[in-house]
């Protein structure tokens, strides 16, 4: 039986502390985007907010500026 590690699954939802380290970027600029409504989050269980991988990355490409297309 293998044991590699797998990458993250873009559709997988994860917590904003936790996608934030994995993406390298800071959380509270994550949670502002959060909170603004500009990446969308899920709460199912309660008060833990959820993100999806691919809509924060999605966010990110969204807002990019400069560089060769």
């Amino acid at each position: 039986m293998e044991t590699a590690k797998t990458k993250p699954s873009a559709t997988k939802f994860v917590t904003v502390p936790i996608l934030a380290k994995q993406l390298g970027i800071k959380y509270h600029a994550l949670l502002r985007a959060v909170n603004a409504g500009l990446v969308p989050s899920y709460k199912p269980f309660g008060d833990r907010r959820l993100v999806k991988r691919a809509e924060v990355i999605e966010f990110i490409e969204r807002t990019r500026e400069g560089g060769a297309a």
